[in-house]
């Protein structure tokens, strides 16, 4: 018999598995929603998922960690399908905050063209990466980004796409905004399509407080469990 480890060890933050509700299954940092999401809940990677509506402000906040102290060990792992679409915007995965107005720190986004771009601020410098990898329409990926104080690795579906040591130093900046997923931060723009809310489905959202390994990525890819 394996024993399986504890999904809610002493290094999660939060773990959202999406299976009918927006709680965090550990620690309590339970998501809000803002919009309508639908009753019945797509299947996802494991039982259900969330689905954002993309043509609409549907997003989850998390307002307990407002003001978190990342600090200079963090990992965020998820999967994620996106639909397609043509509005000449980006799509906010997760994210606290925007950057590039301040009230951010970290974030991850879709492009127009479905490549994955980042963002984070640490006490040492800023750093965007604005096309890490492609990504492919009406697909699950499994995306991880890990920080140990001096490195940024970007995973997806366990593959290494990224890996900055020259980027970033230090803590990454506490800053006073809700953890947001399913939108860049941005204000909806009805007149112009200007869209900044994801459209596609997020499953098994979990955050921690130290750098994931190679090999801890590949369990959360294949068991999806670490």
């Amino acid at each position: 018999h394996i024993i399986e480890p504890d999904p809610c060890g002493a290094d999660v933050i939060a773990y959202y598995t999406f299976d009918r509700s927006f709680r965090d299954v550990c620690f309590g940092h339970n998501a809000q929603k803002d919009g309508s999401f639908p009753e019945q809940p797509p299947t996802g990677i494991m039982n259900a998922a969330v689905r954002f509506g993309g043509d609409t402000l549907t997003r989850l906040r998390v307002p307990s960690l407002n003001g978190y102290p990342w600090g200079s060990k963090f990992s965020v792992s998820f999967w994620f399908k996106a639909f397609w679409f043509t509005e000449k915007n980006i799509r906010g995965l997760i994210n606290n905050g925007l950057v590039s107005n301040g009230t951010g720190s970290w974030e991850i986004y879709l492009n127009t063209d479905h490549s994955i771009g980042a963002s984070v601020v640490t006490s040492h410098s800023a750093k965007t990466w604005p096309r890490i990898t492609e990504t492919a329409v009406d697909h699950w990926h499994h995306l991880v980004m890990t920080y140990d104080g001096k490195t940024i690795n970007f995973y997806l579906n366990n593959h290494l796409k990224l890996t900055d040591s020259e980027c970033c130093h230090g803590d990454i900046v506490s800053k006073n905004s809700d953890v947001v997923l399913g939108h860049s931060g941005k204000n909806h723009r009805y007149g112009d399509y200007h869209y900044h809310d994801f459209h596609g489905y997020i499953d098994e959202m979990k955050l921690f407080k130290r750098a994931l390994t190679a090999h801890e990525v590949l369990k959360l890819y294949r068991l999806k469990v670490v």
